[in-house]
């Protein structure tokens, strides 16, 4: 599973949304958040090559993965899946109850552009963000590093997700939002 100088390539990630839960064992985990709420449980976690989010209200569960193709998955319960080449959004809603909706970019910068935002990012982590930063390729590069920032709402989840991979001069961004509608 791999990050830092064995981090995956922006264009070998994946972005998977499953109809359950997938076990934490699957991954290496960095950094890991429970959200409770009336109606709602939500955990958040920075994984090596991304995150994963695991949101449960009732007998409804999905589970959002950003991964490396070092990180191999089950095929049983996926809902969707893209490469994270160009920006795209989706929308599900498995059971009439529950909604959930995402939109995920990679974005390639100049150089003196990704040195700024890869500092604010770091510089604009709250306290009640998931952050972590990976080992960098070598000692003179920027820190590879994750941040995701957790938005718990009374009838759901939203979450903003940042991962930069300074070798590539690249900032995957992923926005999602799990929600009860009915």
């Amino acid at each position: 599973m791999g990050v830092s100088s064995g981090r995956s390539r922006v264009a070998d990630l994946g972005f998977h949304v499953f109809g359950r839960s997938v076990h934490p064992d699957w991954f290496a985990v960095r950094v890991h958040s429970r959200i409770t709420r009336t109606g709602w449980e939500a955990d958040a976690r920075i994984v090596e090559g991304g995150h994963v989010i695991t949101w449960a209200s009732g007998d409804v569960r999905l589970t959002e993965i950003l991964a490396g193709p070092e990180t191999l998955l089950p095929d049983l319960g996926l809902l969707f899946h893209s490469h994270v080449k160009h920006e795209r959004s989706t929308r599900l809603a498995p059971d009439g109850r529950v909604e959930y909706q995402t939109c995920f970019e990679a974005e390639r910068l100049d150089a003196e552009v990704f040195a700024h935002l890869n500092e604010e990012l770091i510089l604009d982590a709250s306290s009640g963000d998931l952050f972590h930063r990976f080992a960098p390729a070598n000692r003179m590069a920027p820190s590879p590093m994750s941040r995701i920032h957790v938005e718990a709402r009374s009838r759901g989840l939203s979450i903003q997700a940042f991962h930069t991979f300074p070798e590539e001069r690249a900032i995957v961004r992923v926005q999602s939002l799990f929600e009860i509608i009915g």
